[in-house]
């Protein structure tokens, strides 16, 4: 019963929307406020803004090559929703940051732009955890 109410169209549809939405929120951050003040994020995303500065390669596509082997391993290992939902997060990730690459940074102070993306990636990430809080509690039930 509970992997019939999980997997159907309606859940994954909404999954994958809560997806996009948090990768842009995460790009709004890094492309307006981390990444023209030469600040970097922790992860992939802060290795893709060493590379963007060092060789001058576009962070959004550094984000998709270094994923193609975690890509890899998760379709073998976790399985293969996980996987079409990382696919979808990343690329739609990679595609904001370029996109939002083009317009002027929200603040040119590294300290507050700091403090902002800060806080802006951490909304995305507490949105994460909170959704993946109540599912689980759900599921307890």
């Amino acid at each position: 019963m509970y992997f019939e109410e999980r997997y159907n169209f309606k859940n994954i549809s909404i999954e994958i929307l809560k997806t996009i939405i948090g990768s842009f929120i995460m790009a709004f951050g890094i492309s307006l406020f981390l990444l023209p003040n030469e600040l970097s994020s922790g992860g992939i995303s802060g290795i893709a803004t060493i590379t963007y500065y060092l060789f001058n390669i576009p962070m959004g596509k550094m984000i998709l090559i270094i994923n193609i082997p975690l890509f890899l391993f998760s379709f073998y290992k976790i399985g293969k929703l996980f996987f079409i939902k990382s696919v979808i997060g990343t690329v739609t990730l990679s595609f904001f940051i370029d996109m939002l690459d083009n317009y002027k940074p929200l603040t040119n102070d590294k300290f507050l732009a700091c403090i902002y993306g800060g806080i802006i990636i951490g909304l995305r990430n507490s949105n994460c955890i909170k959704v993946k809080f109540f599912n689980r509690r759900d599921r307890l039930n």
